[in-house]
């Protein structure tokens, strides 16, 4: 046995719904400070300026306030005016909207996405300097290595008449530096 029923319905009585928007900048930086311990072959202001000469026929470029940086992918590398310590930074940023029926609403969202957001752009940023770190040492290093030879040349020169410079690698890839000075 079966019924039939009858639903009548009436018109939906819409109403406008009102959206919060909020939006805000998330930044993040971060920064690797490494130490340049030169050794005083020559007097410190000799062989600072030794390594920016030899950084600026690398490509970097000298800063008014006495800084020389360049960039490295995305991170930018700086050496210090003293030519003690290179700083390598990287930052990003990423704008956050959310939307809501309320106000406060909003404005919680908008805080939760933002931490959220945070996080993850300073994991960007340190895989960003870690996966530079090792380029901008290597590149420190050879120029330190550049710096040294000239340095030595200069004090051998200072000592006696240079008979003879030899260049080489040793068993491990060291370089061998001999300079003959006849005093």
């Amino acid at each position: 046995m079966s019924r039939g029923y009858r639903i009548r319905m009436r018109d939906p009585n819409w109403r406008p719904v009102t959206y919060h928007d909020a939006a805000k900048q998330v930044e993040t930086a971060d920064a690797i400070e490494m130490d340049v311990g030169m050794l005083e072959i020559l007097p410190e202001g000799a062989m600072t300026t030794l390594l920016r000469e030899e950084l600026a026929a690398s490509g970097w470029s000298k800063g008014q306030d006495g800084t020389m940086s360049r960039r490295f992918g995305e991170v930018e590398v700086t050496l210090a005016p003293d030519g003690r310590t290179v700083t390598a930074r990287a930052a990003a940023s990423k704008q956050v909207t959310t939307r809501a029926t309320s106000e406060a609403q909003a404005a919680s969202r908008l805080e939760e996405a933002g931490k959220r957001v945070e996080r993850d752009l300073a994991q960007e940023v340190a895989r960003r300097l870690g996966a530079q770190e090792g380029e901008i040492r290597g590149e420190l290093q050879a120029a330190l290595q550049k710096v040294y030879v000239e340095a030595l040349r200069q004090k051998a020169a200072s000592m006696g008449q240079i008979e003879s410079v030899h260049e080489g690698r040793g068993a491990d890839g060291e370089l061998e530096l001999t300079i003959k000075v006849r005093v």
